[in-house]
């Protein structure tokens, strides 16, 4: 079900799916920069165990981007407000590249209303030197390219621009404009979010696509290393955005989380 709620003066849609509240586990999901991509396989898998909150970041699908939203630290706060709003409670928080940068922003912040955090090939920490790229330049590199780095099957990458809509080629390039406000500099990372990622309370587990190429294992490692008593594994058959290749074992993942959560 989609819907569109304001949060803190931003008009937010969001798609709602699985039991109803009160009756499955709730779970934020929180999307790459490729987009929330509701029509693929990966939401129904996670919506047959998980009340599923799926919010179109700012700047994306329907959702408004103020001229005063301009940061992660902004969707940090806003996602927080909005999970208080919704009466969210013992829920999960999940993120994959640009929507797991998110989700660690807000798991420093506060957890309250999380039993448990899935950060799955997340972006926004700073790894190598000065002059290492942690990170593919997303923006500067050919959308052939990016398939080839980002997904272990490049042909499940494939969208045919000429039979979309102009209401639908206009919202991809919306979306990839709110990306760059984002993450453009410094680029996909805040350079101090690691020196807090120790404040995550909450059991937290960490997981690569094994055909990842946007960002090595070692990246994700590094995370690992930096959260409290934080888990790991890879997923075979997956690249950067493994809930899309790989829709019921990434949801079989997450299932495994809220078991240990009890």
């Amino acid at each position: 079900m989609t819907e569109h709620i304001g949060v803190s003066g931003v008009d937010l849609e969001i798609i709602r799916q699985g039991p109803p509240q009160g009756t499955g586990r709730p779970l934020l999901f929180l999307h790459p920069g490729e987009g929330l991509q509701p029509d693929r396989p990966w939401l129904a898998a996670l919506a047959r165990r998980f009340h599923v909150v799926a919010p179109f970041h700012p700047g994306f699908g329907g959702s408004a981007l103020p001229d005063w939203v301009g940061s992660v630290d902004d969707l940090a706060y806003l996602y927080l407000d909005l999970a208080a709003q919704l009466g969210l409670k013992d829920a999960l928080l999940v993120g994959n590249s640009f929507g797991g940068w998110i989700a660690a922003e807000m798991a420093v912040r506060n957890t309250a209303r999380f039993a448990g955090l899935l950060l799955a090939d997340p972006l926004g920490i700073k790894v190598g030197g000065v002059l290492d790229r942690d990170i593919v330049d997303m923006h500067a590199t050919a959308r052939a390219d990016l398939s080839r780095l980002g997904w272990a099957d490049p042909a499940k990458a494939e969208i045919d621009y000429a039979k979309l809509s102009d209401i639908e080629l206009a919202g991809i390039a919306r979306g990839r404009e709110a990306l760059a406000v984002f993450g453009w500099k410094p680029y996909m990372h805040n350079p101090r979010l690691k020196r807090w990622l120790h404040r995550i309370d909450i059991p937290t587990h960490l997981v690569w696509g094994e055909q990842d190429r946007i960002i090595a294992q070692p990246y994700v490692e590094a995370w690992k290393a930096e959260i409290p008593g934080a888990s790991f594994e890879t997923l075979p058959g997956a690249g950067h955005y493994p809930h899309l290749e790989q829709p019921d074992a990434f949801a079989s993942r997450v299932e495994a989380l809220s078991k240990r959560l009890g």
